[in-house]
């Protein structure tokens, strides 16, 4: 049987300055960062400039406990405002840069952010013209404004490679630190705890309101160490960051990740299947991943077959069995990392273990808990637990849990147990070795006919089973007749050719009839909606069944 190491390795107990000075002092001389032209920065090279940025901040007043919103994409800026501000004590809260104007004044308000880290814009991106939509007092300096009391300045980094006044963020990145800065800074840095906070990462949002997750250093550390331990990542990895910085899937693989193991982080800004494609390319990346829907436009872009990407080799992923060997088959894969996480785990809560062979347990499982992380399953309505190989809640505590959803105690409350396991509504089980299997989310189940039917086993049916189909998404559909009908979206094998009606008849006879969909609509590649996470829109999926079945 492959597992982890039984005990949790020292990341898991560190602070996020504790792991950069660790990796400064292996890897000084290599690549730590790479970008677009022809830029790389060193490990020694990089500290160097987090140095001058978190000297900056604290000689413009930013102190250990701010609450710090970041607008970013990944680039070059955006991890060294990462280690400055975690490494100053600060807690950072990533704005969703998608966001409209009362998206980003809730998150405002809710995270108690007392300080703001902008670029001004970027692509057709405009920060500094969303902020003053929020609030006109919002600009680039000293704020003072009765709409959001705690917020006390705003710094922009510039988009012309110029610096500017106290409040540019290339000045900053420029401020020589004082014997007094350097001193404070040492003290902060030493004075922080593991279980200290540094991120508050707001979920997805799906289907409800996004909670304001509170993420301590440790999460970020140990989840960052044990995710290149499971991707094999060595100092002469490449990784390909084209996530989204607002959420787990792009901050920890981006960074921790890869500079626990000593690689380098090549930052490739906003995900465009094209420009990922060049980047990997160019900088010879050796790893990367996300979700499947991002790999498909990736597969699915005319240079997928002209450009010479032959070095990409390590893929984290979530998706279905037969997905996996997909990728495998298209990428020509050493390594993909099969695993369960979420927000609330800092990204992960069980991975498979690098040194695993069996093929089956990695394309099917999501792995084991990591050392130090138990899992439990419990009937979803009674909370009790339920036998070994019985699907139900998947629940988990330990040092990668968040420690609360800030500013929200109801909803940590009622997600946190008396034992310290957090309940999220995620379907699945554990078998007899300990491997998790995550099913998706019972707010994800369908109730067709007075059966519950989960989305996601229907999904993984569909790509094992119906030849024609490539990739699904299940959604549930009100109906005068079943409650909810089984709704399934596809998106067809190059050069195959199926209608729906086909689709459904090959679901015949192989698995229970309420589980068929009732209806199928096939997809372009460039037709999926997506949410700026990375992952398939179920909302907007649903809106686009009910509209093509005439349904309000």
């Amino acid at each position: 049987m492959s597992r982890f190491d039984p005990e949790p390795v020292e990341a898991t107990r560190q602070t996020i300055w504790q792991a950069l000075e660790s990796s400064v002092a292996r890897f000084r001389d290599r690549p730590a960062l790479l970008a677009d032209p022809n830029v790389s920065v060193t490990y020694g090279e990089m500290l160097e400039q987090v140095d001058k940025l978190a000297a900056g901040l604290l000689a413009a007043g930013v102190r250990r406990g701010d609450h710090v919103a970041i607008f970013f994409p990944p680039i070059l800026e955006w991890a060294y405002v990462h280690y400055a501000l975690t490494t100053l004590g600060a807690i950072v809260v990533p704005v969703n840069i998608n966001y409209k104007t009362e998206e980003v004044r809730w998150v405002l308000k809710q995270g108690d952010v007392s300080a703001i880290i902008t670029l001004d814009t970027y692509r057709s991106f405009d920060f500094v013209g969303l902020l003053e939509s929020v609030d006109p007092a919002l600009k680039p300096g000293e704020v003072e404004t009765a709409q959001f009391p705690l917020l006390k300045r705003i710094f922009v980094l510039n988009s012309q490679q110029e610096q500017g006044g106290p409040y540019s963020l290339r000045t900053l990145l420029a401020h020589e630190p004082s014997t007094d800065e350097r001193a404070q800074l040492e003290k902060t840095r030493s004075d922080l705890a593991p279980a200290d906070p540094c991120y508050i990462i707001f979920t997805s949002g799906s289907t409800a309101r996004p909670k304001s997750a509170l993420i301590p250093h440790r999460a970020v550390c140990g989840v960052g160490y044990y995710y290149g331990r499971a991707m094999k990542m060595t100092p002469e990895d490449r990784f390909v960051a084209a996530l989204t910085t607002f959420h787990v899937a792009g901050l920890i693989p981006g960074i921790p990740m890869v500079h626990t193991h000593g690689g380098a982080t090549c930052l490739a800004g906003m995900f465009d299947p094209g420009i990922w494609l060049q980047t990997v390319e160019r900088h010879r990346c050796t790893a990367g991943g996300g979700f499947d829907t991002l790999m498909n436009k990736i597969m699915a872009h005319p240079d997928f077959k002209t450009r010479d990407i032959s070095c990409f080799k390590k893929i984290h992923i979530g998706c279905t069995p037969s997905y996996y060997l997909e990728l495998e088959r298209a990428f020509n894969s050493d390594v993909i990392a099969m695993a369960y996480g979420c927000t609330e785990a800092g990204g992960i809560v069980a991975i498979v273990p690098p040194d695993e062979t069996d093929l089956e347990i990695r394309r099917a499982s999501n792995g084991y808990p990591l050392p130090g992380v138990e899992v439990k399953v419990v009937d979803h309505e009674t909370g009790e637990p339920v036998p070994v190989g019985t699907p139900g809640e998947l629940c988990f505590r330990g040092w990668n849990r968040l420690l609360e959803y800030y500013n929200m105690p109801e909803e940590t409350a009622e997600s946190i147990d008396a034992e310290g396991f957090i309940h999220m509504g995620d379907y699945g089980w554990m078998d007899e070795r300990g491997l998790v299997y995550y099913r998706g989310r019972y707010k994800m189940m369908v109730k067709t006919g007075g059966e519950n039917v989960s989305q996601r086993e229907v999904e993984i049916f569909l790509e094992e089973n119906v030849p024609s189909v490539e990739f699904a998404q299940v959604v549930g559909v009100p109906d005068d007749l079943w409650g909810e009908a089984v709704v399934s979206f596809v998106q067809l094998r190059a050069g195959v050719e199926a209608t729906p009606e086909q689709i459904r008849e090959q679901c015949r006879g192989k698995i229970a009839g309420f589980k068929i969909p009732k209806h199928v609509f096939v997809l372009m590649p460039k037709e999926w909606p997506m949410m700026t996470v990375g992952r398939p829109d179920k909302g907007a999926l649903k809106q686009m069944a009910m509209e093509r079945l005439g349904r309000k």
